[in-house]
């Protein structure tokens, strides 16, 4: 399933991966501000790094806007550089589905890392979940991840696993491999995510369960 995954990714970046990669490196730089805004750690918190905390919470969305641009790319559609800002139309609603799926993860940190791991995965589709559904409740859109990645986990964590060459060859060319190497898992994932979301049954109405 891995490979079939891989290679649908393959065919919807074929003749696409020259924006995708000056998209990331984007994305790249964009994240990259925080660490500009920070002291050493070595001294007392300044107000400059006050700054960096507020810049990295407007950033938030960005992480949404990629994996919305590479679903984009993984559905063939048109895509262009204001799609990566897109998730800011939903800034609230954004930034409030990635602190309480922080709490969470943290809260399952305290038990045992592992579990936390296995969660983490229970609320990798979040984001695309956010991106087909606007209108959704934060709780609501992670409850649809955890469910949705029921019987699923294991299936992402072997795609996730699969890429591991990729990754070590990104490190041996000094991160600049990276620049084609993450374009390709993200859109992976998409695929993934809408793998699963085709697998579902039509729901009337959506039936409230605890998230976590």
């Amino acid at each position: 399933m891995s490979s079939q995954l891989k290679k649908s990714a393959k065919e919807a970046l074929s003749g696409r991966w020259g924006f995708t990669v000056l998209m990331f490196l984007l994305f790249g730089i964009l994240q990259g501000i925080p660490n500009l805004l920070s002291s050493d750690y070595d001294e007392p918190f300044q107000m400059i790094d006050f700054i960096g905390l507020i810049v990295t919470v407007l950033l938030i969305p960005l992480s949404a806007g990629w994996g919305w641009f590479a679903l984009s790319i993984a559905r063939g559609e048109k895509t262009k550089i204001s799609d990566l800002f897109e998730p800011y139309k939903y800034f609230v609603k954004v930034v409030l589905l990635s602190i309480v799926q922080f709490i969470f993860l943290f809260l399952w940190a305290l038990l045992l890392v592992v579990p936390a791991i296995i969660k983490s995965f229970s609320y990798m589709l979040t984001y695309y979940i956010l991106r087909d559904e606007p209108s959704i409740g934060v709780l609501e859109a992670i409850t649809r991840s955890r469910q949705m990645m029921d019987g699923h986990k294991m299936e992402a964590f072997l795609l996730i696993l699969s890429f591991i060459g990729w990754f070590l060859l990104g490190v041996i060319t000094i991160g600049i491999g990276f620049l084609w190497i993450i374009p390709y898992v993200s859109v992976t994932l998409a695929k993934f995510y809408d793998r699963i979301r085709g697998e579902e049954a039509p729901v009337a109405e959506s039936t409230f369960v605890a998230p976590y």
